[in-house]
């Protein structure tokens, strides 16, 4: 076999392994032998496999009782699943984990064959049950995660505990279970915000995930995606930039990432850029295109295909772009009240001059900082949007089918996802 015999096979592996999302099951089963040590791994192996296919077991964590309850029994109706719920049969706030652990074995034994599937509601909530439900033998099809925005879980704690203290604890604990369960769940783990977003659309994106069983769509090469965001809201488009390096095996380039690495490790540009952002200015388009080219030029880029988010911001920026070859534009944009909204809820940072979507909770210099820090010139606001919506209309125009337009609050990442898929497969756009 010679090289490039050798190259076009290795791509063909690394193709099918990413479909069949391989890498996260051998994962899991690996860490299923380690925890378990039985003394005949391959027949510990196929019945782990056999059950995973028989019944499907989908885990529902996070968010409190209600909201989360809702949700499961509407699913549970729409599939003919069996719930196990851990809040009705512990009332207690505070939990022993062997005692849950305990109890979500035994119901679990009693749901063994005799359903389609089975949604296990406010389970797992930390790495200790998690680990346990996998020394079991038990991999979850999908593991969906809800989560509120910070002042709501603060309003639902400060309900029920006696002090601050107890408050303060829960919602670090929270947050760094959140972590846990992402690094075990890996890719099969979704994460839905419920002060964002309303219990219907969040049940229809996990019905729609559930029915797909997730199925990865490869692209038919190796795509070049750039997303397009609002000025200053660069939260949903890093989430759709991690899933797109995920979904496809894309190298992701964060624009932001770069500027901070460029002034951290204070070579000649960094100086020059963290001045120019000091007075709330735009980095000069020749620097940003050279940090850009190189980032592009690497040979991991070069091989796999990129996702590109923030940028390019102006047209001269677009025009270098253009001459990288890109396959898709992916713009989050929104009606102008709607934009004015959200930039109104930004906060900046009056040292470095960075703007927050979601304030870090676990920085207080920082919070600090921020309290009372809100841009209130709306004509400013108003202008800068008017300004990105001409820009994408310039992008539309100049591009046509290389372009999907997306609502930033209203389209769900689900569908999002959808019309990559499709698009990516289509041969147009590689030409």
């Amino acid at each position: 076999m010679n090289t490039s015999e050798l190259v076009e096979y290795q791509q063909k592996v690394e193709a099918y392994i990413k479909e069949h999302k391989m890498t996260d099951l051998f994962e899991n089963l690996t860490r299923l032998l380690v925890l378990s040590r039985p003394q005949d791994p391959m027949t510990f192996l196929i019945d782990i496999l056999e059950n995973r296919r028989m019944q499907r077991l989908i885990l529902v964590a996070g968010v409190v009782a209600t909201t989360r309850q809702e949700i499961v029994v509407s699913l549970a109706n729409m599939f003919n699943y069996k719930v196990i719920t851990v809040d009705d049969h512990f009332k207690s706030h505070w939990i022993n984990d062997d005692q849950v652990n305990q109890y979500i074995h035994a119901e679990l034994k009693k749901t063994e064959k005799h359903f389609r599937g089975v949604v296990i509601s406010g389970y797992p909530n930390n790495i200790t049950q998690a680990y346990y439900l996998q020394s079991l033998g038990i991999i979850p099809e999908r593991f969906f995660y809800l989560e509120s925005d910070p002042d709501f879980c603060r309003q639902y704690y400060e309900q029920i505990s006696e002090s601050q203290e107890e408050v303060t604890k829960a919602l670090t604990r929270d947050r760094l279970n959140k972590k846990d369960l992402e690094y075990i769940y890996g890719s099969y783990m979704d994460i839905f915000n419920t002060s964002k977003r309303t219990k219907e659309d969040i049940i229809e994106n996990i019905k729609q995930i559930i029915r797909l069983r997730d199925r990865k769509f490869p692209p038919l090469r190796y795509p070049r995606v750039a997303i397009i965001r609002p000025p200053g809201l660069k939260e949903r488009a890093n989430q759709l930039a991690q899933i797109f390096s995920k979904r496809y095996g894309l190298v992701q380039l964060i624009t932001f990432d770069m500027i901070q690495q460029q002034i951290q490790n204070k070579g000649a540009l960094g100086p020059l850029i963290y001045s120019t952002l000091q007075k709330e200015g735009e980095i000069p388009n020749d620097i940003m295109n050279s940090i850009v080219y190189t980032e592009l030029l690497s040979t991991e880029s070069r091989t796999k295909g990129w996702v590109l988010e923030g940028f390019p911001k102006n047209e001269a920026q677009l025009k270098f772009l253009e001459a990288q070859n890109v396959n898709l534009f992916v713009i989050l944009n929104e009606d102008e009240d709607v934009l004015i909204n959200k930039s109104k809820q930004l906060k900046i940072d009056p040292v470095t001059k960075i703007k927050y979507e979601k304030v870090p909770l676990n920085n207080k210099p920082l919070l600090d900082r921020l309290q009372n820090y809100q841009i209130h010139n709306e004509q400013l606001l108003k202008s800068r949007i008017s300004k990105y919506q001409a820009y994408v209309k310039l992008i539309e125009q100049k591009f046509g089918e290389r372009v999907q337009v997306f609502k930033l609050e209203k389209d769900s990442t689900e569908n999002i996802i959808r019309v990559t898929d499709v698009f990516l497969n289509n041969p147009k756009i590689y030409n």
